[in-house]
């Protein structure tokens, strides 16, 4: 099974907009709004669409590609996700998270091999 280049950007895309989506909901969350000013919040709505976007991109991918190939790709995520949190939020880095970041290319790229 051959993946085409625009599997592989929507695989990519699918964690990209997952993670930024979890970003938006962060900087929802800290903002310590109360419950009535949570719903006017446009960062939980931003979040909330990317998460959908994302949503939406892994059942479009789930309908063409095997389930064992699209969910363990779907790890990518986690390196998005600490490149962000670093960049934008200014969250600590370790050795440890980024062996682990390389442990997760190492596992995606055997999961690809396979297919």
């Amino acid at each position: 099974m051959t993946i085409s280049v625009a599997s592989a950007l929507a695989i990519l895309g699918m964690g990209v907009l997952a993670s930024f989506g979890s970003y938006f909901l962060k900087l929802t969350a800290m903002g310590g709004l109360s419950p009535g000013k949570l719903l006017t919040c446009r960062f939980l709505y931003v979040g909330g669409f990317l998460y959908v976007a994302s949503a939406l991109l892994n059942y479009y991918l789930l309908k063409i590609y095997p389930f064992s190939l699209v969910v363990p790709l779907g790890a990518l995520t986690y390196i998005w996700t600490q490149i962000i949190s670093k960049v934008l939020l200014g969250e600590p880095s370790s050795v440890r998270k980024s062996v682990g970041i390389g442990l997760i290319l190492v596992g995606v790229t055997v999961v690809a091999w396979s297919y």
